[in-house]
């Protein structure tokens, strides 16, 4: 089976004329009227993938980041808050299938791996889809809608549900096509090295480990509760007494979070982070390193 992520999603070939358009820009734009506009719908989708990847990931209790570190039924579960996401997005009522549309009844589907598989009592009278894709690797995502053709699908599974065939996919008019989404926020971070960490007592030696590592990488909130999964209180691991600040100081390494560290940042020229960040930096010069002292960043 063509593997549609790893493939080139081709441009939609409905435009007026073919004979699907109609029954699709219908379709299109009831989604736009209750989303408020296409601008309303490209901002706010690419967001609602990269939560739902996310929350099944739950990358703070389970220490996973990657979609393949998820079983098949756990990717479906991306699917599920997908589809929520979307359903609570656009304020549409469930009806026979997962969303009442201009009157019509559509059924979404999402794939992270293959082909959208439609179910028999879809296909069977060739009702709209709303398809939704993405590619976590260039962050990237689609959201269209077709119809269920059989001309469209391929033979059934033993659960009696068709896979869209590959040239089919001129078949859909897109509503969202190839919009970035958020990256990963542990795209930047070694993870072998981070889970090993997960595991080192205490937390305040385990901190120090992570930003001793990452100096000048902007760490989010996160992250750091992450790392801290099993601490009643992660932010304190990270605060000068008793906490990873006060080990790195003395090393020449400042550790500044993004609602404390402004004025360290401007001093040294450096651009602010979001206030639910961390940030580790180290002078890079002599006259850096004065100013760090000056402010008590770090310890003489």
């Amino acid at each position: 089976m063509v593997q549609l992520w790893r493939m080139r999603m081709l441009p939609s070939n409905v435009i007026p004329g073919h004979p699907d358009y109609d029954a699709l820009a219908k379709v299109r734009d009831g989604v736009l009227a209750l989303a408020g506009g296409g601008d309303h719908v490209h901002q706010a989708f690419p967001g609602a993938i990269r939560d739902a990847i996310d929350f099944v990931l739950d990358p703070v209790r389970t220490g996973r980041t990657e979609l393949h570190q998820l079983d098949n039924v756990e990717k479906t579960f991306v699917g599920l808050k997908i589809e929520h996401y979307v359903r609570d997005f656009l304020g549409a009522p469930k009806g026979m299938r997962d969303l009442v549309i201009a009157g019509q009844d559509v059924d979404i589907k999402n794939t992270l791996d293959n082909s959208w598989m439609i179910p028999p009592e879809t296909y069977a009278d060739a009702d709209p889809c709303l398809v939704i894709t993405s590619k976590e690797q260039e962050s990237t995502c689609w959201m269209g809608v077709m119809l269920a053709r059989m001309d469209y699908l391929n033979a059934p599974n033993r659960d009696g549900k068709r896979g869209v065939k590959s040239d089919a996919v001129r078949n859909i008019l897109w509503l969202v096509e190839g919009a970035p989404y958020p990256t990963s926020v542990w795209r930047d971070f070694d993870m072998g090295h981070f889970n090993r960490l997960r595991k080192v007592q205490p937390g305040t030696t385990r901190a120090a480990d992570f930003f001793r590592s990452n100096i000048d990488k902007v760490v989010p909130r996160e992250v750091v509760q992450a790392l801290l999964h099993d601490q009643l209180d992660p932010l304190k691991r990270l605060r000068k007494n008793q906490g990873a600040r006060g080990v790195l100081e003395p090393e020449g390494i400042a550790l500044l979070s993004g609602s404390f560290g402004r004025k360290v940042l401007h001093a040294l020229g450096r651009p602010e982070i979001p206030n639910d960040a961390f940030l580790a930096i180290t002078a890079r010069t002599e006259e850096d390193r004065q100013t760090l002292l000056s402010l008590n960043a770090i310890s003489s």
